[in-house]
């Protein structure tokens, strides 16, 4: 059946290419976003952890389709972390199952030059380096077709399949020419799901984040700082705690860059000593306290501690993201203690700082206890620390 859909595919898809636009009515968009990807749930058990999703383009049609897997440990979009996909040649004599990084990441944070692939190869090299004895789980048949160099798809220049040739940092290249078992093909996808799955459980393998954040540096802050109020619309329908959650709604904790963490406190460090500045006081711009670096107290219950123009006093807590949206941050317990003390009402803030790498932007929730309080925001307890200690 997949390999029945696939080639209805490749015969199908100049024809709809020509037309330019994503039409949903097309049998091909339905191959892409709808018939593949149910194949590959069934083929991993409708597994919550993973999601499922193929793209022909958004508005105009890409050069060629794509059928990814995400791992939502890792990440749930192409542009981010890294993830198994189904690419496919733009001529259609063969189709690829490649484990590799998202190339929008890199693309955002060095453009379309040379320093993009210099970046990716980087990255690549780095991510096999410190995964390769995990080849080892794979099953024989399945470990002989690996490869481990950039995959072949692209007879031109076009610049995204270049991309994700250079992202490849495994793949099983199949030729379309014969006709290819199902059994197999759903062999090497678990098989592969499996490699996937090790690297992202891995304790040796870094942060996905940091293959893209490892040469970063601090954005500088710009003539116009972008800044706006975070106000929450509707109330929750009801608080939430450990005890509530449903089946498959726990979120594992996965790794994470502390550097994507201090680029975004230093960025909004340097904003609040600006903003000051530019405001005329410059003697409570000389006054403001990153933490992070400071001889004593670094670990207050929040990050950074400033001033509005008229000297009254601001506790910032910084959660930063390489995404252009935040959907939840997690706070310490001595965070929310200071946040929802009552002696800080009112002065306790949470800055999100989004594209912390490139454009930041930041929005500012201001005493997030009294949103949780008035029913705006929502708590929900995901771990609880077990002291063994025989002390």
């Amino acid at each position: 059946m997949f390999d029945h859909l696939v080639r209805k595919l490749a015969l199908g898809w100049d024809g709809y290419r020509a037309t330019g636009r994503v039409s949903a009515k097309d049998p091909i968009h339905s191959i892409v976003l709808q018939e593949i990807p149910s194949i590959l749930r069934e083929w991993h058990g409708s597994n919550r952890q993973y999601l499922v999703k193929g793209s022909d383009g958004q508005g105009n049609l890409n050069r060629t389709p794509w059928i990814a897997t995400f791992n939502t440990e890792v990440t749930t979009s192409a542009e981010k972390g890294y993830y198994l996909v189904y690419l496919f040649q733009d001529n259609f004599a063969s189709m690829v199952l490649e484990l590799g990084f998202g190339a929008t990441q890199f693309e955002q944070k060095y453009g379309r030059g040379k320093l993009f692939f210099d970046e990716v190869q980087s990255a690549v090299n780095k991510m096999r380096n410190a995964s390769s004895h995990l080849l080892n789980l794979l099953e024989p048949t399945t470990r002989g077709k690996v490869s481990t160099k950039p995959t072949v798809l692209n007879s031109g220049n076009d610049f995204k399949l270049k991309a994700y040739e250079m992202c490849s940092v495994y793949s099983i290249t199949y030729s379309l020419v014969d006709v290819i078992n199902d059994e197999i093909l759903q062999n090497d996808y678990q098989q592969m799901l499996k490699l996937y799955d090790a690297m992202v459980e891995s304790p040796t393998l870094p942060s996905e984040e940091a293959y893209v954040v490892d040469n970063s540096t601090t954005p500088e802050v710009p003539d116009q700082i972008d800044i706006e109020p975070f106000v929450p619309k509707k109330k929750v329908l009801r608080k939430i705690n450990g005890s509530e959650n449903k089946a498959g709604n726990y979120k594992r904790y996965s790794k994470s860059s502390d550097k994507v963490g201090k680029i975004g406190e230093e960025y909004v460090f340097n904003v609040e000593k600006e903003t000051l500045q530019r405001g005329g006081r410059k003697d409570l711009a000389d006054k403001v306290i990153w933490h992070r670096n400071f001889p004593t107290d670094r670990t207050p219950g929040w990050d950074i501690t400033s001033y509005d123009l008229d000297g009254q006093i601001k506790l910032i807590e910084v959660k930063a993201s390489l995404s252009k949206q935040i959907a939840n941050v997690d706070l310490t317990r001595k965070e929310w203690e200071q946040a929802s003390a009552s002696a800080n009402a009112g002065r306790y803030n949470i800055y999100f700082v989004t594209s912390a790498l490139t454009k930041p932007k930041i929005r500012v929730l201001c005493d997030p206890a009294k949103w949780v309080e008035n029913g705006y925001l929502a708590l929900q307890i995901e771990r609880y620390t077990l002291n063994i200690s025989e002390n």
